[in-house]
């Protein structure tokens, strides 16, 4: 009984994070736009010292190193964001104290651990982050519409909780597709299509299924309504020769008059 590959087709597929289609689920929102490294910092003083908070971030594909600083104080390959906490102290030998560095983001974060929530002209990304030192981290970012880009912001980093906030005229309705308004269309139009999909990968294993259960089919056999699928091809093209064949008559009388 061959019916495993069927089977597992008509299962529910996990969408990868893919920024030029968010939700994953939906294809919503494209943000392919905003890719690129961009950084984000926010100092705090803690007098005789200065902690810089700082980020990192390129939301469609991993961080590349950066030229002059040591691989442990910079964050694994494949990262998306990463913060980076430096401690700073004038007339120190070592004036620029690289303290922590947490991979906030990864590559190959699971999916159930980034969630795309909101609506549209504001959508927040938040990422559920490896523990640091014992303490769970997570990363906000906070998507609003703006009619020209500002870039992202570190707005706080307590608690493990860092969150930034980004100005962008991609979260704005309609600048899904860039045609003030398409989005939603588009958007429709790719639910219509993975739902048919779905379900006609549903009815062919279901169906082969029931057949086999029912009738002890095999091969071809297994095939729900596999006359009908036979002969459509030839269905296909007697409509096709139906309609061009109306086409032409209907074409060939025009501007044409018998006279007597």
């Amino acid at each position: 009984m061959r019916l495993r590959p069927l089977l597992a087709l008509s299962l529910p597929l996990a969408a990868a994070w893919s920024c030029d289609a968010v939700p994953p689920s939906s294809g919503s929102l494209d943000l392919s736009s905003l890719a690129g490294v961009k950084e984000a910092t926010k100092d705090t003083e803690t007098p005789p010292t200065k902690n810089t908070a700082r980020v990192r971030l390129d939301i469609c594909g991993k961080l590349p190193k950066e030229d002059g600083v040591k691989d442990e104080d910079q964050c694994p390959d494949g990262t998306r964001a990463c913060l980076t906490l430096i401690n700073h102290k004038e007339g120190a030998s070592d004036p620029d104290r690289v303290t922590t560095v947490i991979p906030l983001w990864k590559e190959d974060t699971p999916d159930s651990d980034v969630r795309v929530t909101g609506r549209e002209g504001e959508w927040t990304v938040a990422v559920k982050s490896p523990e640091y030192a014992g303490t769970p981290h997570t990363l906000s970012l906070i998507l609003t519409c703006a009619e020209t880009e500002s870039g992202p912001s570190l707005e706080s980093y307590a608690g493990g909780k860092l969150e930034l906030r980004w100005s962008t005229p991609s979260v704005c309705a309609g600048a899904s597709d860039g045609s003030g308004g398409g989005g939603g269309f588009w958007g429709f139009i790719k639910f219509c299509f993975w739902a048919s999909f779905f379900i006609l990968i549903a009815y062919f294993a279901l169906g082969a299924v029931y057949n086999h259960q029912q009738y002890g089919a095999r091969g071809w056999d297994l095939v729900p309504h596999r006359d009908f699928w036979r002969e459509l091809p030839a269905l296909g093209r007697d409509f096709g020769g139906h309609v061009v064949g109306n086409v032409r008559s209907s074409t060939g009388r025009g501007g044409y008059s018998s006279l007597g």
